[in-house]
């Protein structure tokens, strides 16, 4: 019988974004100059779609319904670079379901009760 949606099987470790969550620790973010308007129609249009397996990249249709929708007009290089983020966002979900995954911005990740852990250990 499978495990419940949101529990891990016994013995498995926790995910980068399972230890995020669980510690309350919000990740390091890409200092972002002059494109957050694409980064804001990037959430707005994806970052993925729904496909038979689970996720999938947005699709280059998805991005001209959404645009219609919106009435926006993009560039075709906004149009290549929301689905190019979709690509990232996506290997990334799968990679980061490692708990050995580095993240791909900012510091490996620590949990804030670790260097009381390692403090209490050497005392």
């Amino acid at each position: 019988m499978p495990d419940p949606p949101g529990k891990k099987p016994a013995g498995a470790q926790l995910s980068r974004l399972d230890r995020y969550k669980r510690d309350k620790v919000q990740p390091d973010m890409p200092p972002i100059d002059g494109g957050e308007y694409l980064i804001n129609y990037f959430w707005e249009v994806g970052p993925v779609m729904a496909g038979m397996d689970g996720p999938v990249v947005i699709s280059q249709a998805e991005i001209r319904a959404w645009q219609e929708n919106a009435g926006i007009d993009l560039q075709p290089w906004q149009a290549g670079l929301l689905r190019r983020l979709s690509q990232d966002y996506l290997a990334q979900s799968h990679a980061a379901k490692d708990s050995a995954c580095k993240p791909p911005y900012g510091e490996l990740y620590r949990s804030p009760n670790l260097s009381k852990l390692i403090d209490a250990a050497l005392d």
